[in-house]
């Protein structure tokens, strides 16, 4: 099964080539960023920087976890198998399957009294977030970013749910971080209900800790779930938990770095922009809600995890990507839908979906896209493919050909305007839109038209339509 502890996995990616330490002196002020974008770029092992400048030996930093892998035998997605408990061989197909199956089963979290996070316990005027080697890792980026491939933790506060998601943490000095918390992700939805009874919202960050964390907190699942008990499905056993030790929340216990404070109501301070994981900075600086961290406590040695957002392919599409994929499909087939098979495909960043289906009646491409906007995952989507269920949604080769010879370039091109977007983030929008997050749709339907007679539908060019495997008799 996957492995629990972040340690753990660093031995495991190392045991497959998946690792490389970075022994010299590496600054943390862009270098440790660069090197990182590097390892994403040419598809080499995850860095563990282990001497960063300006910090003591066992201060470390982990670039790239779960990066895309061309080492040789490996699948782009080594690292995400891996970190599942896989081969590192494991394809998209595989990963998404077992990703489904698992989740379903969902594992209930145990609390313990004690764990490593729980080694160093620093409170009031002891709380320094540069204690650790965060890293300023864009040219240009609004400041030095301790949140990038973490948990945040937020209880909702007219019910027993509790939201762990993935939402960048820019520092602003030693015990206040800027948040990015989008009132389209549940922690913008959380936090305007606390806002609005002039209450500061609870919160702690986990850093480290079971690689299954990262991947359900980047996941987009529906409210009222707890991702702490799909991280426990993933893992196969219960994620371990201990209570913070200055808010009413429990965090994982073999997490490295754990912070715990509360985001204040109707405060802001200037945030961003940062490279982002569409490819673009973007985001310029505005003022956003201020994190006030009231205590750390963290394992011996710490390990500080770092994603380096910006062109693809990295974690956004390597773990997102198939998360996204896996549950819109589940999402689809939940509503009766024949769809084969659903891809959101690296290169497209998040906002392409492509969709393999039957079609049993006329214009279902519409219903199969709007289907997919209607779910969590689908949120953020602005381009669907539909295709028949010949193509494989995996096989870009097979949906560019779909797409070219089946979608006629008007009748098959459909527009939808004013649709939810990520706001600030999109590049494709003019700045008034880009703020609110007005954002469009488009829907590309390559399926054969249900009301074209059979003897009009092209037949494939295939060996299997066109060279029959029987000698044809005499």
């Amino acid at each position: 099964m996957a492995t629990g502890d972040l340690r753990d996995f660093i031995e495991l990616l190392e045991k497959h080539g998946e690792l490389q330490r970075i022994q010299e002196e590496v600054d943390w002020n862009l270098e440790m960023g660069a090197i990182t974008r590097r390892c994403y770029d040419l598809g080499a092992p995850a860095a563990l920087f282990e001497k960063i400048t300006d910090y003591p030996r066992g201060f470390r930093a982990l670039g790239a976890p779960m990066g895309p892998s061309k080492t040789p035998g490996h699948s782009l997605y080594a690292r995400v198998a891996l970190a599942l408990g896989l081969g590192p061989d494991a394809g998209a197909r595989e990963i998404m399957d077992v990703y489904l199956a698992r989740k379903e089963k969902t594992i209930k979290p145990i609390v313990v009294k004690g764990g490593p996070c729980k080694e160093n316990i620093l409170l009031g005027k002891d709380v320094d977030l540069l204690k650790f080697p965060i890293p300023f890792i864009h040219g240009g980026d609004g400041g030095r970013y301790i949140g990038t491939w973490h948990a945040v933790i937020t209880k909702d506060p007219d019910s027993s749910w509790v939201n762990w998601g993935m939402y960048r943490l820019m520092v602003h000095d030693r015990n206040t971080m800027g948040c990015l918390f989008p009132m389209q992700q549940h922690i913008g939805q959380m936090y305007q209900r606390y806002e609005a009874r002039n209450l500061p919202m609870p919160a702690a960050v986990a850093i480290g800790g079971p690689p299954v964390i990262p991947i359900v907190s980047c996941a987009m699942l529906p409210a009222q779930v707890n991702e702490v008990e799909v991280a426990g499905a993933l893992l196969g056993e219960p994620i371990p938990l201990v209570k913070c030790e200055t808010v009413d929340l429990e965090v994982p216990a073999t997490a490295e770095i754990i912070l715990e404070g509360e985001v204040l109501p109707h405060e802001r301070k200037v945030e961003g922009p940062f490279g982002e994981y569409m490819g673009y900075e973007a985001g310029k600086s505005s003022p956003k809600p201020v994190f006030r961290v009231n205590a750390i406590t963290h394992r011996h040695d710490a390990i500080l995890t770092v994603s380096n957002m910006g062109m693809p392919i990295h974690e956004s599409q390597t773990v997102l990507g198939l998360t996204k994929s896996a549950d819109i499909y589940s999402e689809l087939r939940r509503q009766g839908l024949p769809v084969k098979g659903v891809f959101v495909p690296p290169y497209g960043v998040g906002h392409m979906v492509v969709v393999a289906t039957e079609t049993p009646f006329i214009n279902f491409a519409k219903r199969v896209a709007h289907s997919v906007w209607a779910t969590k995952p689908g949120l953020f989507t602005y381009y669907i493919v539909v295709v028949d269920a010949d193509v494989d949604p995996t096989n870009m080769d097979e949906v560019l050909h779909a797409l070219t010879t089946k979608c006629h370039p008007v009748n098959g091109i459909h527009q939808v305007p004013h649709t939810p977007g990520f706001p600030v983030l999109l590049p494709f929008l003019p700045p008034k839109e880009r703020l609110l997050g007005d954002a469009a749709g488009v829907i590309f339907d390559c399926t054969w038209p249900k009301d074209w007679p059979a003897e009009s539908i092209p037949v494939k060019a295939t060996l299997e339509n066109l060279w029959p495997f029987k000698k044809p008799e005499k």
